[in-house]
Parts: structure tokens; C-alpha cells; sequence
């Protein structure tokens, strides 16, 4: 118990940073992990946390990953049940290395505690004698449930035979030599040194069944996991030696953009003895831990290799305090880099506080840390990732910033150290600072937008988005300080009873506020919820449970009672197993005592009689017999015949669905090489800034260009994905493509200032591709007028206003326009057409 408290102690007190937690809190090795959580919570530290039992998932899900004990130095059986993962072919995967992990029989075996920590003992010998090869390898998760029952199957044969047995120690050594015979050569030495050490403890003669149990549980685990990986034709040695057919490539994602890890793909289709020539040394000259994006996986892999690989969709999570290490191919561990960048973020934010009180002056070493780590965030890279040991160098540097130049110099924070928990006002805070210091240093705002992350980071009205561009000295966006004034004033304690009445009140000030506030990323997702293992959690203590005296080990009446106790436990089951023996004889008497008294009667009578029945009876069910046979043939002659032609139809159907929508996009495409929308774009923005001499028309034109520029490229580049995506066969049926963005148009201001310089409307680019909302007529359908609330002939006696497209009747707007000449709807400047006709 102690053991194992002490390891969790260790992964949290990782995962939390130092600060939040004070020097005065102690975990306590009697209480759950999630009481010990709450505890640390009620000292006002952690606001941005929802709940305990959410911390405590986090914890969980940030050590769940292969190789986690080893990394964090823990005991195997801390470590939560692993994540299983779905293909884009929807089939399921796990890390190889977590095979073992599956196994976790104690949930399903009638074994004992000590029994049960002696299997694992025997199973973690075991392990070290395989070869699992590098720790980012995927398998299929193979069927718990049909080889727990095969197990459980085995275990009912046995159980009678072991409960009855006399000759103890005859039994043991037979069963031991067929268990040995049913395991592979070269984990045979190895299982049984350990059971010899295991008999050194428990003699044969005294726990002969016991030892029994755990031979036959030990055999039935290897046995399953034997069988699974040859059947699957995994490489698992000494169990199994197969070579890689199926190459598995794990697909990361931010947002809605997917990539993989470069290195992988080259060293997994390597093994697979696919030609990578085409960009091996494309990947030798990258960068550590690169990637490529989906669209560039298709155009570099040959058509039919892409139809053969199997892309593993990887959680797209983040935790609140520190990311889940990411296997690498070459043993080691990474994170994506925008998610290290938040991770240090969330350190200078809510951990250091520094915000709280930081000076002007102070800036410089800010700034200066996040130049001395310039080179980490690359902002000339496309989405890549950062390897631990690089991750913990940026971490020691930001200590020894703070530690050398802000630590003495920012008083303590009140903020978040309060004893009342607001969660919503907490994150926007965090939100807000967040904001404003990727604001204050643009070379992390640019990095964030490089990644394709700022939705991820929920960074408020990102400038490069828009199309606009930074300055070195970029200052906070106009309100923010006033917005965090705002948010710190409402972090002032209240009475518990304002805030148990009215916690509609908070929502909406903090709406009022104007900051968006993050979703915390700990939130728990349907697809994305974390299976904590079983042998983490502690069983909840009843409310009103009554203290129960402690045994001692030292105590020798305490053992010679326990002794007397399974004794007489053992003569009880004895006894029962006895009488149930006994009522069988007396069933098999009676039943004896009938057949005497039936062959008192007329023996000869009764057989003629039976056999004339039975002859008859067997004639009826020969009969019955062929026309069931019959029957059936016919029957699953239709049932097969409508069963293919139904699947085929299916099948048919979705094909003709996918084609259709292929042929969609392919026309789209074409129209895109054809018009040319970003040259044409161009075109009328070159037209335009020629025949006006304002300058700031002029900047606005060239912003509302660049904006639709980056929007076509980014449609076509969506096109291209999705017909990529449409001939490697990854999708289905034609539901799972994902709908196309909206094709850029020309703002409403832009158009207004256009149509008044040139005295013409701007040309619509690509009609065709625009929504049925941008196609459709700019006519508003009024059936009544609004000043005279009758219906009217929208072809006859109307007056439409050019700004708001409504129209009125001749008489109503001429009578209105004589009071005040503005339109009745949208306030703008309208004049009476027969009074101020339209010169020519």
C-alpha cells in the first residue's frame, strides 16, 4: 500500500507545478488519491481545476503511455489500463508494449491477493524475456472477453478435480509438467526459477491448491497471448517471430488539419519493404521529429500503398498542466510544440503568477527568456514536434530566468488563491493574460499561427488571420487591461449566499466581460474518455463503516485462530460437497424402486405394444425429417440469394454516392484551374488601386486581396484533401466526406467602396462555386409594405431602397419621403424618384 501511494505522489507532484502546491500539504497513504486530490484543492492553489475527480483523470490519462513506469521509475501495477485507438477503417489498436497490460485478470479470476500478486510476479518475469521492439509499434487490441471465457472455461474442469484430489504432491508435479510443456522454450527456465522461489515459501504439501490455481492461471495468460499474436502474425519473440505486412502509421491532429511524424513513415514502410526513394532524402534533410501533412502522405506514396497502409487516429486532447509524452521511433519521448509552448505559458501564468504585479520594466527578462528559446519555436516550420530532453532544457532555462530576475521582485498573488472557487471568472483570467503576452512577445503569435493553433491556444481575434501584420513592439489589444481590471474585481470574496443564490449572476458578467473564456481542455470527451485501471483505484469506504480490529502479523493467536477458521471453513465445504452426494444416491434409489414395480406388469404386452408405437413414430419423423430438409435447403437457397443482392445493392449504392460526390469535387476542381480565382482576384484589386489615389483605400484593398487569397487557397487546398482522401479508399460511405468551407466573396464594404470608385459592382469571381445564400437574388421576398402593412406587387407601383433591398409602395414611400427622406427600414438617404429623377 505504501509502495504504491508513494508512486502516485511522485506522478503527481510531476504533473502539478511546484507552486500550486504549498509545503504544508502531506499526502496521506490511507486516503483515495481522489480525497488526498481534494485535500490539495481546499488550499486555494488550483481554481483553474473543475473537480478533484477530473484532476485525478488527468493524472491518470498523462501517465498512460507505453513505457510509463519505466519513465517515472513507478511500480507496473499503478500504471491505468492502456488507451485503445481507432483506425481511420475503424478497426481498434493499442501500443504493442501494452499488450500485458490487457491481461488484467484480477477483475475476472477467483484468485486471492497474495495468489494473484505471485502470477504477476511470475508474468513480469516473463515480459523482460520479450521482444517488443521499438515503443511506438501498434497492434490490434485483440478479444479480452473470448479468452477470459476459454480461461474461465479451463478453471471449471479443473476446480473439481483439484478439490477432491488426495495425492497432493503427485497432482502438483503433473500439472506442472504439462504446464511447462505448453509454453515456449525459452521462457521455460524463467517461469519455473520463479516457481521454485515460490515453493520455497509455500511448501506443495500444505498449498498444493493454491499453487495449482496460480500454475494454470500463469499457463492460461501465456497460452492467450500465444495464440493472439500468431494468430494477428505479430512479431513478438520468443513467442513469435513474424515479419510486418500491414503498415501502421499513426495520425496526429490539430484542430481540423492531420500530419504524421516523417521519420516514422520512412522507417515503417522501410520495414515493410515498400520504395521510399521517392522522399527518403527529402526526410534525411528535414528536421528532427517533422512532419507531413495527409495530402502530402497521398502525393508522395504510391496510389496502391496508400490503400494498404492503416492510419491510427491518436487522441487530439490536451491536459491542463502537462501533455501525455508521445512515444517516438526512436525510443525516446516528444510533445507537439505548441503544446510545450502552452504548457510554459500556463507556468508563467498560473503557476508564477507573474502577471499579478509585473512591472514594465520587468518585461525585458520575458522577453529575453522567450529570445533564448527562439530556436525551439521555429516559426519558419510547419507543425512539428519537440523531444522531451529538449523540452526539459526550455523548462530549466525559464527556472533560471525566474528564479535570477522575477522571483523576488513579484509579490505573492491573491487571485487565484482564494477560498472560493469560481472556475468560469479563473479562466478567463488565465485566458485573457494568455492573450495579451503572446500580444506582448509577436514572435509567439506567429509561432502559435505558423502551427495552425490558434483556435487550439484560444487566442482572441488572432491579427495574421485576418491578414494584418506585427510589429516587434505590438502592443495589447485596445480594452484588454480594462477587461482583466474588470475580471480582478469580480475575484473579490462575496457571501456564500450571494454566490450559492445566484450562480446565473456570474455567467452573465463574465458574458459582460467580453473575453472569451477557454474551454478547460481537462473536460472529458465521449470519444476521447480515459479507462483508469482498476488496480489504481481503492474501494470507497462505506459511510457508516465500523472500525475493524487490526490483525498482526507478530500475533501467534491471531494466526492460530485464522488457522482453526480455514480448517473448519474447509470441513464445512467438505461437508456440503457430501450431502449434495448423498441426495444424488437417494434420487438414483428411487428411481431404481420404479423400474422394479413397472416390471411387475405384463412384460411382453408392453414391448409389443411400445414397438408398434415406436415403428409408427419413426416412419412420422422420417417423413417430417425430409421435408424440413427440404424446407431449410430452400430457405437458405432465398435467404443467401437475398442476402447478396441486398449487400450488393448496399454496396452499389454507396459507391454510386462517392463517386458522385468525387465527380463534385472534381468538377469544383477543374472550375478552380480554370478561373483562376486568386490571379483574378488580383486582377480586380490592380484595377481598382489604379483609379484611386486614397491611401488607406488603397491599404484596405490590398487587405480585403490578401484575405481572399489565403481563403481560395485554403478551399482549394480542402478540395485537393478530400479527393486525396476519396482515392485511397478512407471513407466508407459518402456521409463521412467533409462539407467543403465557403468560397471567399468580396466584403460588403469593399463592394460599397468599389461600386463608388468605379462607378460599376465588383465582378463575382466563381460564381458557380459560391453558396445558393451568395447566388440567390439580393431581392428581399416582401409580400406587405411596412408602411402601409397591405400585400404588394413586388413588379408594380414599388420603390426598392438600394441599400437594404426592401420596397414599399409608390404612394406610401412618396407620402413618407415628403416627412423625412430616409428609407422606414434601414435609415439610409432615399429620395423620391419623380422629384430627383436619375440623370443620364
Amino acid at each position: 500500500m505504501s509502495s504504491l501511494a508513494n508512486d502516485f505522489e511522485k506522478v503527481l507532484r510531476v504533473f502539478i507545478p511546484k507552486e500550486l502546491i504549498p509545503a504544508r500539504w502531506k499526502f496521506d497513504e490511507k486516503k483515495r488519491r481522489v480525497e488526498n486530490i481534494q485535500s490539495l484543492m481546499k488550499c486555494g492553489h488550483l481554481g483553474i481545476v473543475k473537480s478533484a475527480e477530473q484532476l485525478n483523470r488527468d493524472i491518470g490519462s498523462y501517465m498512460c503511455f507505453p513505457g510509463s513506469t519505466q519513465h517515472f521509475e513507478i511500480d507496473p501495477v499503478v500504471a491505468p489500463s492502456p488507451d485503445d485507438y481507432t483506425s481511420l477503417k475503424n478497426t481498434m489498436y493499442i501500443y504493442k508494449r501494452d499488450l500485458f497490460l490487457l491481461f488484467d485478470f484480477k477483475d475476472i479470476s477467483t484468485l486471492k491477493e497474495c495468489q494473484r500478486e505471485e502470477v504477476e510476479w511470475v508474468l513480469n518475469d516473463c515480459l523482460q524475456q520479450m521482444d517488443f521492439g521499438s515503443h511506438h509499434e501498434m497492434i490490434v487490441k485483440p478479444d479480452i472477453k473470448t479468452i477470459i471465457e476459454d480461461g474461465e472455461e479451463v478453471l471449471k474442469n479443473v476446480m473439481p478435480f483439484l478439490e477432491l484430489s488426495k495425492d497432493c504432491e503427485k497432482i502438483y508435479e503433473d500439472s506442472k509438467t504439462r504446464f511447462m510443456e505448453t509454453l515456449h522454450v525459452d521462457i521455460r527456465e524463467t517461469v519455473s526459477d520463479c516457481l521454485e522461489g515460490i515453493i520455497v515459501d509455500h511448501s506443495t504439501e500444505k498449498y498444493h491448491f493454491e499453487l495449482l490455481l496460480i500454475i494454470n492461471w500463469i499457463g492460461f495468460i501465456m497460452k492467450g497471448i500465444e495464440n493472439f499474436v500468431k494468430k494477428e502474425s505479430i512479431n513478438l519473440p520468443p513467442l513469435n517471430s513474424a515479419s510486418l505486412t500491414k503498415p501502421i502509421i499513426r495520425l496526429f491532429s490539430i484542430d481540423k488539419n492531420h500530419f504524421v511524424m516523417a521519420d516514422e513513415l520512412l522507417k515503417t514502410l522501410k520495414n515493410c519493404n515498400i520504395d521510399v526513394s521517392g522522399f527518403e532524402e527529402e526526410v534525411f534533410g528535414m528536421k528532427e521529429l517533422s512532419t507531413f501533412t495527409f495530402r502530402e502522405v497521398s502525393q508522395k506514396v504510391d496510389k496502391v500503398v496508400m490503400k494498404n497502409l492503416e492510419f491510427v487516429k491518436m487522441d487530439d486532447f490536451r491536459l491542463i498542466f502537462a501533455q501525455t509524452p508521445i512515444p517516438t521511433c526512436d525510443g525516446g519521448y516528444c510533445n507537439l510544440a505548441v503544446d510545450v509552448l502552452r504548457d510554459v505559458l500556463m507556468d508563467i501564468v498560473v503557476a508564477k503568477k507573474v502577471f499579478q504585479t509585473i512591472k514594465e520594466k520587468n518585461w525585458i527578462h520575458i522577453k529575453k527568456f522567450f529570445k533564448s528559446v527562439e530556436k525551439y519555436f521555429d516559426r519558419t516550420r510547419g507543425v512539428y514536434f519537440i523531444d522531451l530532453k529538449n523540452v526539459k532544457t526550455i523548462k530549466e532555462l525559464w527556472e533560471n530566468e525566474y528564479n535570477s530576475h522575477l522571483k523576488h521582485s513579484l509579490s505573492s498573488s491573491k487571485l487565484m488563491t482564494t477560498s472560493k472557487k469560481n472556475l468560469a471568472v479563473d479562466l478567463a483570467v488565465v485566458q485573457c493574460q494568455i492573450n495579451s503576452l503572446v500580444r506582448k512577445v509577436p514572435m509567439l503569435l506567429e509561432f502559435i499561427h505558423k502551427q495552425g493553433a490558434c483556435a487550439r491556444l484560444s487566442i482572441v481575434g488572432c491579427e495574421l488571420c485576418d491578414g494584418k501584420t506585427l510589429t516587434e513592439d505590438s502592443a495589447q489589444p485596445q480594452g484588454s487591461e480594462k477587461k482583466e481590471d474588470a475580471l480582478q474585481k469580480k475575484m473579490k470574496p462575496q457571501s456564500s449566499k450571494e454566490t450559492q443564490s445566484e450562480p446565473e449572476k456570474l455567467n452573465s458578467e463574465v458574458a459582460k466581460s467580453d473575453v472569451t473564456i477557454e474551454k478547460p481542455s481537462t473536460e472529458e470527451k465521449p470519444s476521447q474518455k480515459k479507462k483508469m485501471s482498476k488496480k489504481t483505484k481503492q474501494p470507497n469506504p462505506p459511510e457508516e463503516a465500523k472500525p475493524e480490529p487490526k490483525e498482526s502479523n507478530a500475533c501467534p493467536k491471531c494466526e492460530r485462530a485464522g488457522k482453526f477458521t480455514r480448517e473448519a471453513n474447509e470441513k464445512l465445504r467438505l461437508s456440503k460437497i457430501e450431502v449434495k452426494q448423498l441426495k444424488k444416491d437417494l434420487i438414483r434409489n428411487q428411481l431404481e424402486n420404479e423400474e422394479i414395480k413397472q416390471k411387475v406388469m405384463d412384460k411382453d404386452e408392453r414391448i409389443r405394444m411400445l414397438e408398434r408405437l415406436l415403428k409408427e413414430k419413426d416412419d412420422v419423423i422420417k417423413e417430417q425429417e425430409e421435408k424440413l430438409k427440404e424446407q431449410a435447403t430452400i430457405v437458405q437457397v432465398f435467404q443467401r440469394v437475398e442476402k447478396e443482392e441486398d449487400t450488393q445493392t448496399v454496396f452499389d449504392e454507396k459507391i454510386k454516392k462517392i463517386k458522385s460526390a468525387q465527380s463534385n469535387l472534381l468538377s469544383i476542381k477543374e472550375t478552380l484551374e480554370v478561373e483562376n480565382p486568386v490571379f483574378k482576384c488580383a486582377e480586380v484589386m490592380h484595377r481598382f488601386i489604379m483609379n484611386t489615389e486614397n491611401e488607406e483605400t488603397k491599404q484596405m484593398a490590398k487587405m480585403e486581396m490578401r484575405r481572399f487569397e489565403k481563403e481560395a487557397t485554403e478551399y482549394t487546398e480542402a478540395v485537393e484533401d478530400r479527393l486525396a482522401m476519396i482515392q485511397c479508399n478512407q471513407f466508407d460511405a459518402a456521409e463521412e466526406i467533409p462539407e467543403l468551407p465557403e468560397f471567399p466573396v468580396f466584403s460588403q464594404e469593399f463592394r460599397s467602396t468599389f461600386e463608388n470608385i468605379m462607378k460599376s459592382k465588383p465582378p463575382v469571381i466563381c460564381q458557380q462555386l459560391l453558396s445558393s445564400s451568395e447566388n440567390a437574388s439580393d431581392e428581399l421576398e416582401d409580400t406587405e409594405c411596412v408602411i402601409c402593412l397591405n400585400n404588394m406587387d413586388i413588379e408594380n407601383d414599388t420603390t426598392k431602397c438600394v441599400y437594404c433591398k426592401r420596397r414599399y409602395h409608390n404612394g406610401c414611400i412618396q407620402d413618407w419621403l415628403k416627412v423625412k427622406m430616409t428609407c422606414p427600414t434601414c435609415d439610409s438617404g432615399l429620395l423620391d424618384e419623380e422629384e430627383f429623377p436619375v440623370l443620364v
